[in-house]
């Protein structure tokens, strides 16, 4: 068996001290006037010797693990995925490491891996939860545990948040249908119920019918399972197809959703924008290239990694957060590409 290596190893493999080494790796390098240049050079060197803490060990000893947890529903979702990455990125610059899980949208599942992540002895939580109501965090928040929740809000929640417009976001992707003279329109989203973005996408949606003087049928709304989300959008669309109900154009609202219209549309063999016109929530780098080209509501992913990353890092080193910052919400853009422009020739 190879000799587990040691502090001691990387500082005389660099000729520094132990203490430098200790300090970068327990992220106080910049509070200790240690230069970026040099931290830069004992991580490297922590990664090429395959460097091991023991975290649990020295989080009894210090109180602190360098660890967050990130829980997500679903890390195989790109926008969660790249959410998690930028969420790495910032952790890593400041000597964090992130533990993931997904929660599958269970509620059940959730609880337990925050209870997991505690007993870990992370620092903090970032969490897009996937709860009704925001008990469980403020009892968090009692307990004096650092946690941001991201993406989603909760119903009387008091813990600090990062999430973006997406009432606004969903009402323009509508308005930009209605412009381009789609009448017909068919709103799909994932269930559960209760989870505040499709919420406030749909009330978006519907936000900009009333506007218009356009009554929204409940039939306009199609909720498919997150278990069987590929399923039952395929099962809708073939038989919307079979039963000559195709709506003029389709607002999904997610980057999955999206896609699995895309796919199951070409399937069908159902013209983009021709007979059918789509709109996502959530941009994706594909939806530009894919053909047709394809419109999203483009969410700011990368702030929303910093923003959270910041807000809990503020409170893992006990600095105040005014109250004007303890809710983040970020502004949204519509991309208009070829999924959704009308062309009158056709």
């Amino acid at each position: 068996m190879s000799k587990k290596v040691s502090i001691s190893d990387i500082a005389r493999s660099l000729g520094v001290s132990k203490t430098l080494v200790s300090l970068v790796i327990n992220g106080k390098g910049d509070e200790h006037g240690i230069s970026r240049e040099t931290q830069k050079r004992v991580r490297e060197k922590v990664q090429e010797m395959n460097y091991q803490p023991d975290v649990l060990a020295r989080g009894f000893r210090t109180g602190k693990t360098n660890t967050i947890g990130l829980i997500v529903s679903d890390i195989s979702n790109l926008f969660y995925s790249r959410i998690a990455r930028r969420i790495e990125d910032y952790a890593w610059e400041h000597g964090y490491s992130v533990v993931i899980c997904s929660t599958d949208e269970d509620i059940r599942k959730e609880e337990a891996q925050i209870e997991m992540m505690i007993g870990r002895k992370v620092d903090g939580l970032i969490i897009s939860s996937s709860q009704k109501t925001a008990e469980s965090f403020n009892r968090l928040l009692k307990s004096g545990i650092p946690h941001v929740l991201i993406d989603r809000t909760l119903p009387g929640m008091n813990s600090a948040n990062v999430s973006v417009d997406n009432f606004g976001g969903a009402r323009m992707a509508a308005s930009h249908l209605l412009s381009q003279g789609y009448g017909r329109i068919k709103t799909f989203a994932v269930a559960p119920d209760h989870i505040s973005t499709i919420n406030e996408r749909i009330r978006g949606f519907r936000s900009a019918f009333d506007e218009k003087g356009i009554e929204v049928e409940d039939e306009m709304v199609i909720r498919a399972p997150f278990n069987a989300l590929d399923q039952t959008i395929r099962e809708q669309l073939y038989a919307m197809k079979e039963e000559g109900t195709l709506p003029d154009a389709i607002f999904a609202l997610n980057n999955s959703i999206t896609s699995i219209c895309l796919k199951y549309l070409r399937e069908l063999q159902v013209s983009v924008p021709g007979k059918v016109a789509l709109v996502g929530f959530d941009d994706m780098q594909h939806f530009d290239f894919t053909q047709p080209s394809v419109s999203t509501i483009k969410q700011p992913v990368d702030l929303i990694g910093r923003k959270a990353f910041d807000l809990l890092l503020q409170q893992i080193n006990g600095v105040p957060v005014p109250p004007s910052e303890w809710s983040v919400s970020l502004p949204v853009d519509l991309i208009v590409r070829e999924s959704s422009v009308r062309n009158n020739g056709q």
